[in-house]
């Protein structure tokens, strides 16, 4: 196995690591986490990282760990040199060596005369040219939380494509609908595999399915309001997704079907969404339907506002809360964001 260097995007202090880890499991693949930092997580898996850096969200880039030291020049610099990147690097590739401070991690460190002494370093054993821009092979140091983290970068997370799907760009549009990263997150969360089925119990017009598609998962939807399951066919088409289901229903009383994930984010009481229905029965009722046609074993991500506690109803219909995290949405409204698997 081995050893992998996510590089977080730290807009959430709990999600990323947490959607790195279940895209592990999502790729069939074991792991063990070795060390976690800010914006950093190591894991020792046998996953393929451009597997994984295809369906991040939350995540800039993978590498393969090299070493982890302290945050001083000469402590970084003595790690780097018995580490095996002399080995790892073939001659005649372009190389750049580059250092990211996470927040204002080691103030005192020069990033720059770090990055030089490495490459010099590296250049006494390896003949390589010099490529800031573009190069053949990146060694990548992290400053965080008073480390000094080294890894070879092996893929990069492709985060430009979310905004280029951001909702008011699709053909049908709701202002309800999750920004794509985050419905990519959750879709990540709840552990979709490739060419599984995922369903989305309170679709509206899509924008979870969408993400469940682009990773090669079978989108099925179910969509109290004919409007919305409309746009979400119109927004499925638009990005080329033609194996999907999509039905008018109840997210109370689902048809009988089998699911291997669940990712959805209740329209949280909203009376032309939920058939009048309040908030705690909403969820009371839900709960033990989206149960129903999750197999055994398989996970749902499901998102509550955070004055509702889910435990409870969750284990009474027959989910194991897994993890739970919380994000801030605006002044009047923090989501809670639950991992439940099937008993």
């Amino acid at each position: 196995m081995r050893r992998l260097m996510f590089v977080l995007s730290g807009e959430h202090p709990t999600l990323p690591a947490a959607e790195a880890v279940a895209a592990i499991r999502a790729e069939h693949r074991s792991y063990k986490v070795l060390e976690e930092h800010d914006q950093v997580l190591i894991a020792e898996t046998k996953a393929d990282p451009d597997a994984l850096a295809s369906r991040l969200a939350m995540c800039r880039g993978i590498c393969l760990h090299l070493c982890t030291s302290g945050a001083s020049e000469e402590e970084a610099f003595e790690a780097i040199g018995s580490s095996d990147i002399v080995d790892l690097m073939p001659h005649g590739k372009s190389f750049a060596v580059r250092i990211k401070r996470v927040k204002k991690s080691s103030p005192k460190l020069d990033a720059l005369q770090l990055a030089k002494r490495v490459a010099d370093l590296i250049g006494e054993e390896v003949e390589f040219r010099v490529d800031l821009a573009h190069p053949d092979i990146e060694l990548l140091g992290v400053l965080t939380g008073g480390r000094c983290i080294f890894g070879i970068t092996a893929a990069r997370v492709d985060r430009g494509q979310f905004a280029r799907r951001r909702p008011s760009l699709r053909p049908a549009f709701h202002p309800g609908t999750l920004m794509p990263r985050f419905a990519r997150c959750m879709v990540n969360l709840a552990r979709t595999s490739r060419g599984g089925t995922f369903l989305d119990p309170f679709a509206g017009v899509g924008g979870i399915l969408l993400e469940a598609g682009l990773i090669g998962a079978k989108p099925v939807g179910v969509d109290i309001d004919p409007a919305m399951i409309e746009g979400a066919r119109r927004n499925l088409e638009a990005e080329g997704i033609t194996n999907y289901q999509l039905m008018v229903g109840d997210a109370r009383h689902l048809p009988t079907l089998e699911v291997d994930a669940i990712a959805t984010d209740p329209p949280f009481g909203r009376q032309a969404a939920t058939a009048g229905a309040s908030l705690e029965e909403l969820y009371r009722e839900a709960l033990p339907s989206i149960a129903g046609v999750l197999k055994r074993k398989g996970y749902a991500c499901i998102t509550s506002p955070a004055e509702l506690e889910l435990e409870e109803l969750a284990e009474r219909a027959g989910l194991r809360t897994i993890e739970k995290h919380e994000q801030r949405v605006h002044r009047s409204l923090t989501r809670r964001i639950y991992i439940f698997r099937r008993k």
